[in-house]
């Protein structure tokens, strides 16, 4: 019997993204587990838009390559792209330039 027992007594989340400055939505991201914060978005579990998805699953051979998150309104940006443990892509969040809404 194949149980996959993270995906049972793990509790997982869709939130939405927008820029603080200009209230622009910026993607939605599947966040597992209960922890508080977002300090990092793992590329991996971006849902959504589908351009943003195509843009940072190339195969890129540096993590350089990767282009930083921006707001598509106002040009911030509000992560840098990242290693993370485990040797995942992510982006590192600026703290103060996003919210974050959970979807119902």
């Amino acid at each position: 019997m194949d149980l996959n027992f993270r995906s049972i007594f793990q509790r997982t989340f869709y939130y939405q993204f927008n820029s603080v400055h200009v209230l622009t939505y910026v993607l939605t991201y599947h966040k597992h587990g209960a922890g508080k914060g977002i300090l990092r978005l793992y590329i991996s579990n971006i849902a959504a838009p589908k351009n943003l998805i195509k843009n940072t699953n190339g195969n890129f051979s540096k993590i350089n390559k990767v282009p930083n998150l921006v707001c598509p309104e106002c040009g911030e940006v509000l992560g840098v792209p990242t290693i993370s443990k485990g040797q995942r892509r992510a982006y590192r969040m600026r703290q103060g330039y996003f919210h974050r809404k959970l979807e119902k």
